[in-house]
């Protein structure tokens, strides 16, 4: 899905003339009959609503239907009035109206629907993929914001709002983009995140509620419902949930290589109890490995993805999707990050109630052995954010440590193998965003933590769905819709850690819907073999982009440091997310087209 929305201005007419054919198979119209919204797109993926001279649209997966949609647009007197249509609509999607010659365009909270704007001929002009604007202006890279691409977790926040592109702008998070008749273009925030104030039995019914409502959203778009199945807790309760759709379910997971891997066991379990849905199985002669195709250079323009070792297998999930008639696939996505108890929380709980919380920071510390300084760093304020962000930018190349980790986000770290331009670059782009005093995503920092990982969570399901788009399948994660957010956001501090219980708002929202062995587990399974042996059986693929690095070409990266970390026979496990965040830069680079891309090795 790929589309513009314009201004009632007299630039729509100029963009409709220069778009390339392939990217106006639709088009919808103002009252005042110039284009609005251009675009491809599945018939299944809009809900299109009309009241008078205004209009909206729904794009992605909405549960409403043009009926209700109708009504809502009727009784909105402004674009303002339409937060009811974004609040209360389940599901993931962009929404986008024009009313009395204004237009509102907005995407999900995660950003897995999200908007980039341009000015072009005066006027703005928006999208939901760079690749588009790139279409109707010439686009050159901010050297900066490709360094901070390097950062082992991602850029802070706002700057990983940021986009790599000096003519595009990302629109905020929890705003919407008002474009008036002159052409020009407003943020206006439209959703803040919730107090933690309910009782997690109260919350778990609406987070119950909200999940089924977020599948169905998912299955009123695709006659075949397509899932993961890996035996985790959080895809295979979504399973479970999906089950009790009128749609046929096609479930897939990978075998692990790891033998002692939990989930498998879980996952086997969980397919018999799943006897009306058709269960695949990649297994090890079948699935791809991790980093096959790091070389490939046929990655879109919108900006370095937010991981490249698993994106084989990711098509060949979507390939296999397809061919059982999915054009909607649900994975697992956000739970982690949605019942996030690190050292945020124990701030956040110690901040509210230090004697209230005694016992939960004891427990804490003594599965994580703490020693006391190490607790009473966790436990006292943090600094103002802005301050935190300034700070960080001086630790760039400290390497990791638990002081590091302790703050409103995991400190931002450079690989070893950056250079000292590099460094600087993100140094001072960084002291510039805390010279602004940005505001946190929440003034609590655990909330803020969470936020912040959906944004992340967002940003790979983004890149999966534009890698799942050349065979007609999204990528779906209803964890991090709008609405499951909020209801997680609003749980209560002190019900998100149950000593002996994992993720209790989940488990208390599903505990009858999905079977006890799946919530009453204690050990959790990973893919770290998957990644070692994938990396040392494409290593002469990694060597080679190392050799034309276009990074090292640009003076971003020491290429004889890279090629060391590349060839470690074991490397060190806190180089393999810095390692992967390189290789993705890297393949993306080479995707660009000559004119635009930086220069050649």
């Amino acid at each position: 899905m790929e589309f513009v929305v314009l201004p009632d201005h007299p630039v729509a007419d100029e963009v409709s003339a220069r778009l390339p054919s392939r990217y106006r198979e639709n088009t919808l119209h103002h009252h005042s009959g110039r284009p609005w919204l251009i675009g491809r797109w599945p018939a299944g993926a809009v809900v299109h609503a009309e009241a008078g001279g205004s209009k909206i649209v729904l794009l992605g997966s909405a549960h409403t239907t043009e009926t209700v949609l109708t009504r809502q647009l009727e009784t909105a007197g402004s674009l303002r009035e339409l937060d009811a249509v974004a609040e209360r609509t389940p599901g993931c999607f962009h929404l986008v109206a024009s009313m009395n010659g204004m237009v509102r365009a907005q995407g999900s909270l995660s950003t897995a629907r999200q908007l980039f704007h341009t000015s072009l001929s005066g006027a703005t002009v928006v999208a939901n993929r760079i690749s588009v604007l790139s279409e109707l202006r010439r686009l050159t890279l901010a050297e900066e914001h490709l360094a901070m691409s390097l950062l082992s977790y991602a850029p802070p926040w706002p700057l990983n709002e940021r986009s790599v592109w000096r003519e595009v702008d990302c629109a905020p998070f929890a705003h919407y983009l008002s474009l008036s008749p002159a052409g020009s273009v407003e943020s206006v925030r439209w959703w803040s995140p919730p107090e933690p104030e309910l009782p997690v039995d109260v919350a778990a019914h609406q987070f119950r509620e909200g999940l089924l409502a977020a599948i169905a959203a998912r299955a009123d778009r695709s006659s075949v419902i397509g899932a993961d199945l890996s035996g985790g807790m959080d895809s295979t309760s979504l399973c479970f949930l999906a089950a009790r759709q009128d749609r046929p379910l096609v479930t897939i997971r990978r075998q692990p290589m790891d033998p002692t891997n939990p989930e498998a066991t879980v996952a086997s379990r969980a397919e018999a109890a799943l006897s009306g849905a058709k269960h695949v199985l990649l297994d090890r002669a079948s699935a791809s490995m991790f980093y096959d195709s790091p070389d490939r250079d046929d990655l879109d323009v919108d900006g370095p993805p937010p991981f490249i070792a698993t994106r084989s297998h990711i098509e060949d999930v979507a390939r296999i999707m397809a061919s059982h008639g999915v054009t909607r696939h649900i994975q697992g996505h956000g739970s982690d990050e949605l019942a996030a108890t690190g050292t945020t929380y124990v701030n956040a709980i110690a901040q509210h109630d230090l004697i209230g919380s005694l016992r939960s920071v004891r427990a804490i510390r003594a599965m994580r052995r703490w020693s006391l300084a190490t607790t009473w760093r966790v436990i006292r304020a943090f600094p103002p954010y802005a301050e935190w962000l300034h700070r960080s930018a001086d630790e760039l190349l400290s390497g990791p440590s638990f002081e590091s980790q302790v703050g409103w986000e995991p400190a931002p770290e450079l690989p070893t193998w950056a250079t000292r331009e590099a460094a600087e670059l993100v140094r001072e782009t960084i002291r510039g965003s805390a010279a602004i005093d940005p505001r946190p995503l929440s003034p609590i920092p655990t909330q803020h933590e969470i936020l912040r990982s959906v944004l992340l969570n967002g940003s790979s399901v983004r890149f999966a769905s534009a890698l799942g788009e050349r065979f007609d399948v999204t990528f779906e994660a209803p964890f991090i819709d709008d609405r499951t957010v909020e209801t997680a956001l609003s749980v209560r501090l002190a019900d998100r850690y149950v000593l002996g219980r994992t993720k209790p708002l989940l488990v208390t929202a599903l505990r009858g819907i999905v079977p006890d062995y799946v919530f009453d587990r204690t050990a959790k399974g990973h893919f770290t073999m998957d990644t070692y042996v994938g990396r040392k059986h494409n290593l002469g693929k990694l060597r080679e982009m190392c050799e034309e690095s276009r990074l090292a070409a640009m003076g971003l990266i020491d290429r004889d440091s890279f090629r060391r970390s590349l060839s470690e026979i074991m490397p060190d496990a806190a180089n393999i997310n810095r390692l992967e965040r390189t290789l993705a830069c890297e393949a993306w680079l080479r995707s660009l087209p000559p004119e635009i891309g930086p220069p050649r090795p």
